[in-house]
């Protein structure tokens, strides 16, 4: 079954990871938000899902849509 959440870049606990939204599990740690980002976008582009990166408040930084 596809995943239907959007693919998230985020940071916690001093590291960066990915997830999707909904799903249990992350990716990572990443050696930075820059390696994250990278990641989480082909990612996203694999799933034609939305790509979030937020910052390290958990503020939102950039959205990038790869859907349909």
């Amino acid at each position: 079954m596809m995943p239907t959440g959007d693919v998230e870049t985020f940071h916690e606990g001093g590291a960066w990871y990915n997830r999707i939204d909904g799903e249990k599990g992350a990716t990572g740690p990443y050696r930075s938000k820059a390696d994250a980002i990278d990641e989480g976008r082909e990612q996203a582009r694999r799933l034609r899902r939305d790509h979030a990166a937020y910052n390290e408040d958990g503020e939102l930084d950039e959205r990038t849509a790869y859907g349909d």
